[in-house]
Parts: C-alpha cells; sequence; structure tokens
C-alpha cells in the first residue's frame, strides 16, 4: 500500500516506523533541519518501554507532489493542521486521517469537502508520548502501539475499516473504532487541559505534585466533561461515560495520575509537550473558553483555580520558545535497565530454585537459589544507587550536581584572547560551552568519540546546546583521547572532566601526558576525573614527575567538598576519588643570539 505521512515529530516518528513494518511504502513530508536528519541517518527511535532502538528509511519528501496515495495520515498540531488545508485537500488521496488534538474538526470537514467534497476525512487518536531529540525520537508506547479513528459522528464505514487494517497488519498496532470523534476529541482536552495547567504552574516540571493538586486536576478535569455534556456533545470513550456515578473515575484518574507524576512518564506524556507546544496548548483552552460563554451555567471553579495558578501564555510563549538546552544525564538510561533486569532475573531464578529444593529436599538447589537471591540483592542495591544517580546528575532535577561540577571546572579555565582551548571528551557539550561563555574573546573546541554507551551524546547534541544557549564561540568534532589528532602545542588551554576513568586498559597517566603534550608553552590545563590509586597508580608522584618536566604550579586538589555538599554525596555516589589536576606548561628559554 502506497502511505504519505506528512508531519513526522514523535506521533509521526511511531506511526512511520509501524506503517513501514507492516510493509508499506512509506513517504514523509518533512522540512529544515529533520529533513536532513533523516536523509542522512535514517529515522531513528528509541521505544522507551521497550529498551530497543530502530531504524526506518522512509522515502522522504519536501512535499505531496502529484502522486497518488491509497492512505494519508497528516500528523501536526492543531493550527499547522489549518494552516495546511490547502495542501491536504490537494492531495491525490481518497481517504485522509487527521491524527492528534484538534478541536475544529467539524469546521475542518467542512472546509475540506468545499474544495475536495469527494474525500473522506478521519480523525485519529494515537495513544503515545515522548519527546524528540536533535538526531532521534525518544516514543513511550504501550505494546505495539494504537490508535482511536473515526468520523466526525459515525465509525468509518466498512471500506475504510479494511483499508486500515491492511496498513497495520501484523504489526500488533491496535485500532479501535470510534462513532464519534469530535467528542472523542473534546473528552481528551478536558482531560489533559487541568494537567496542562499544572504543568505550566510548576515550570513544566510535575515529580513534586501534591495529593491535593492532583485531585484538583481530576476533579477540573470532570467539569471539563460536564460542559462538553451540556453543549450536547458526546463523552469518548464510552468507557468515560460513567465519570459521574460514584468516586471510582475519580480514585482511578487520581492514581494514575499520582504514579505519573512520580516518574519521567510525566515528562514524555505531558510537560515535554507542554513546552514544545505552546500554541497548541493555547488554541486548546481558547475553545474551552469560548463554549463556556455559551454555557455559563456550568459551574467550573477547580478548572478556575488551576488556570490562574499559571503564568499567561504570552509569557509561556516568550519562556518555552526559546529552546531550552539537553545536556542529557551522565547515568544512562540503559545502565538503570539492565540492572533492574539483572536482579528481577536473578531474584526470580532463585524462587524457582527455593520452591525446587524444598519440593525435592535438595540442599544444593537450595544453597544455589540462596546464592542467586544475593546476587539478585546485588543488582537491586546497584539498581537504587543508578537511579538515585541519575536523580542527582539531572539538569532538570533539583540537586544539578552536573551543573555544579560543570560550573566548578570551568571558574579554573582561563582562556587568553584569541586563545584556543580543549575539551577531551565533551559529550553533550556542556563543559565546552560553560568555558566559551566565560572566555568571549577565546574559541573552544570540544572532542568526543560518541560511543554507543552514550547513546544520548551526539556532536548534533552539543551543537544544539550551543545553538540554544546563544554561545558562538564553540565548535566539536569527533576525537580520540587515546591518541589526539592535534599537533604538539595547539592550545593555550586543554580541560576534561571525567573522560579518562572509563577508558579502559589504558595507562591513565599516559592518557594525561597526550593531553599536555598539544598543550603550548605557558598554556594551562585543568583536569577532572575519578583519580583514585586503583585507576591512576600514585598521583603524588605524578605530580612530582610533571613538576621534574618543566611543569610550573601543578596541584592536585580534592573536589569532593568543593563541587559537593559534603564529601559524604560523593561517596554514596561514586565519586568519592573526584580530584582536580592543574598547571601551567613551562614557557620556552629563549636567549640572546
Amino acid at each position: 500500500m502506497k502511505v504519505l505521512v506528512v508531519g513526522c515529530g514523535v506521533i509521526g516518528s511511531l506511526l512511520v516506523h509501524t506503517l513501514m513494518q507492516a510493509g508499506n511504502e512509506v513517504s514523509v513530508v518533512l522540512r529544515g533541519r529533520w529533513k536532513e536528519v533523516v536523509e542522512t541517518n535514517g529515522l531513528r527511535i528509541h521505544h522507551v518501554l521497550q529498551n530497543k532502538d530502530t531504524v526506518d528509511h522512509p522515502i522522504v519528501l519536501s512535499g505531496p507532489g502529484e502522486e497518488t496515495y491509497d492512505l494519508v495520515f497528516s500528523v501536526m498540531q492543531a493550527e499547522q493542521q489549518e494552516e495546511a488545508l490547502t495542501m491536504l485537500s490537494g492531495i491525490q488521496t481518497d481517504t485522509l486521517v487527521l491524527v492528534g488534538n484538534n478541536l475544529h474538526c467539524a469546521e475542518i470537514v467542512e472546509k475540506i469537502h468545499a474544495a475536495a467534497p469527494e474525500k473522506r476525512v478521519l480523525f485519529g487518536f494515537q495513544m503515545s508520548a515522548g519527546e524528540r531529540k536533535d538526531t532521534y525520537v525518544e516514543v513511550v508506547r504501550k505494546g505495539g502501539g494504537s490508535m482511536t479513528v473515526g468520523c466526525l459522528h459515525q465509525e468509518p464505514e466498512d471500506e475504510v475499516k479494511e483499508k486500515l487494517l491492511s496498513a497495520f497488519s501484523g504489526t500488533g498496532y491496535r485500532l479501535y473504532w470510534c462513532d464519534d470523534m469530535e467528542g472523542y476529541l473534546w473528552t481528551h482536552a478536558a482531560f489533559i487541559l487541568p494537567c496542562v495547567f499544572l504543568s505550566y504552574a510548576h515550570d513544566c516540571n510535575m515529580h513534586h505534585l501534591s495529593l491535593s493538586e492532583i485531585r484538583q486536576a481530576v476533579l477540573a478535569a470532570k467539569e471539563g466533561y460536564r460542559l462538553i455534556e451540556r453543549a450536547g456533545m458526546k463523552i469518548r470513550p464510552k468507557e468515560d461515560e460513567g465519570y459521574d456515578t460514584g468516586k471510582s473515575w475519580e480514585i482511578l484518574m487520581t492514581a494514575m495520575l499520582t504514579g505519573m507524576s512520580r516518574t519521567k512518564l510525566s515528562d514524555l506524556c505531558i510537560t515535554d509537550h507542554c513546552r514544545n507546544a505552546v500554541d497548541e496548548m493555547e488554541d486548546l483552552t481558547s475553545c474551552f473558553e469560548t463554549l463556556r460563554q455559551q454555557y455559563p451555567d456550568v459551574p467550573m471553579v477547580h478548572w478556575d483555580a488551576l488556570q490562574s495558578s499559571m503564568p499567561s501564555f504570552e509569557i509561556l510563549k516568550e519562556q518555552y520558545r526559546k529552546r531550552k538546552p539537553d545536556y542529557a544525564n551522565w547515568m544512562p538510561k540503559e545502565m538503570i535497565a539492565g540492572a533492574a533486569a539483572g536482579s528481577a532475573a536473578l531474584l526470580a531464578a532463585s524462587a524457582a530454585l527455593h520452591a525446587a529444593g524444598r519440593k525435592s529436599g535438595s540442599s544444593a538447589e537450595t544453597l544455589a537459589g540462596t546464592v542467586l537471591s544475593l546476587g539478585g540483592a546485588v543488582f537491586g542495591g546497584f539498581t537504587v544507587y543508578t537511579v538515585a544517580a541519575r536523580r542527582a546528575f539531572s539538569y532538570e532535577g533539583d540537586r544539578k550536581l552536573s551543573r555544579d561540577i560543570i560550573e566548578g571546572v570551568a571558574d579554573h579555565v582561563s582562556i587568553p584572547d584569541g586563545g584556543t582551548c580543549l575539551d577531551v571528551g565533551c559529550g553533550s557539550g556542556a563543559l565546552s560551552i560553560a568555558c566559551a561563555r566565560r572566555n568571549p574573546k577565546g574559541s573552544v573546541l570540544g572532542i568526543d568519540h560518541w560511543g554507543a554507551e552514550y547513546r544520548d551524546f551526539s556532536k548534533e547534541l552539543c551543537e544544539s546546546n550551543a545553538r540554544a544557549e546563544e554561545v558562538t564561540n564553540v565548535s566539536f568534532q569527533k576525537g580520540d583521547a587515546v591518541k589526539l589528532d592535534f599537533p604538539d602545542g595547539t592550545f593555550d588551554v586543554v580541560t576534561s572532566n571525567y573522560v579518562y576513568h572509563n577508558i579502559a586498559g589504558k595507562n591513565k597517566q599516559e592518557l594525561l601526558l597526550e593531553t599536555l603534550r598539544v598543550l603550548k608553552d605557558g598554556g594551562t590545563f585543568v583536569i577532572h576525573d575519578l583519580m583514585s590509586n586503583a585507576r591512576y597508580g600514585d598521583m603524588d608522584r605524578f605530580v612530582f614527575r610533571l613538576q621534574e618536566m618543566g611543569y610550573e604550579d601543578v596541584e592536585l586538589i580534592d573536589t569532593t567538598e568543593r563541587f559537593f555538599r559534603s564529601r559524604r554525596e560523593a561517596v554514596l555516589l561514586g565519586l568519592g576519588d573526584s580530584r582536580l589536576l592543574i598547571g601551567r606548561k613551562e614557557k620556552a628559554k629563549t636567549g640572546k643570539a
């Protein structure tokens, strides 16, 4: 089947992936930098709950052209859908599915039919969430994914159902038919808008919501449902029709939102979208305001209280249209998932062996079960550590330890006017950008090999962060810390943060000397890492060695009480050996002729 997808953010990406899985010929309309990324690297998706990565290579187009398609999906924000109506009406297809939040659905059908009366217009809502990164998309989906789809006020015709089922055949993607998509979209908006208000009131961070705030959001959603019913629309899905009967719906929704708010799901399902779609949220809010003016008799006390707690949309647009940097996290999600999976597997095997031992009376099986349970406990403890570390390192969390360490290292970096600095192992670009910002008359080059073990880090991410921070005197390129691709004496400053301890099988002191090789005479070095004897050998002797080689002002500084709240915090996070090596390379001596 020949399918066109217009728009390829989080929702569109999963749609493209699934349609290609089913064997369809899929084209996608893209523009700007994202078009270049998909053309170059393919459409890369990290499926969060499944903990897997996929790469697809759809046909990438700048526009729909004159081709005829069996199916067209338009996946854009509501205001973008309206702006694209002329283009969508002109696409050669008999079946058009508009996917996403859209409360102007009745007007849109009227406008499309005015231009193309033969087109069958459906609306779809895909149950997925996530975030588009610089080079890939992070997607949260349940199972193979699903979409609720239907016409404005009826289910699709049987012929259309068959076509849609065929398009997703064999993928596990589920289609739910709806007899009133206008009611469905309004019902969905009534539920999410109170969450949106809460998100904006807390600067798009819902991790610390109180139970009373969550209950108020659920009560506000019920007020929205009553308004919809008062306007003569249907509550959809049908399971929500009993929202006002007893307390069961209210208890269930409160529990669901509480669980989401305590995890990354609130980011992927609510706050990330709020941050990136302020115009869409303003449009949904405006639609409800218009409806309320027609039915002022419906009380909206909780709704009004939540909406009044957030900044105005004018302020939010100013705040979020300037893209925030994404410095990722030093603790990879994959490590957390692996530790948790290892713990669960060992504990399950232990339970099975203990059960078998009790049944057979075998002490060997019981002993083996005990050993595995101890292993499971160790993995469980490591899982707790990785979760705590990820929270501490996060730039979005309360602690922001990574930021404190980066700023602490950058405070020691001084680049002369017109000078250059090398950041070895720049990761997401945080230290490079911090040094460049502090030294506007110098320039910084960040290098990294950006390996698979740190999939969240990339050259593109570094460049995106520099743009977001509006720092222009920094650049990035691929490089190898083991053998730097620069002549001796290239840079005025060399720096690095928590890099060399990750390079297995290499003498760490030799790695330091390789970094110092590219330092100019008179240049300075600022290198921060876990410099334990086990990793680095005797660093006091190394300092003495540098001094003998002519390096000046060489110091080895314990940073566990400078960059951390206390040494105890550093030790608990496994960073108790943090040291900062600083100094200056001796200037070349010149004599009289």
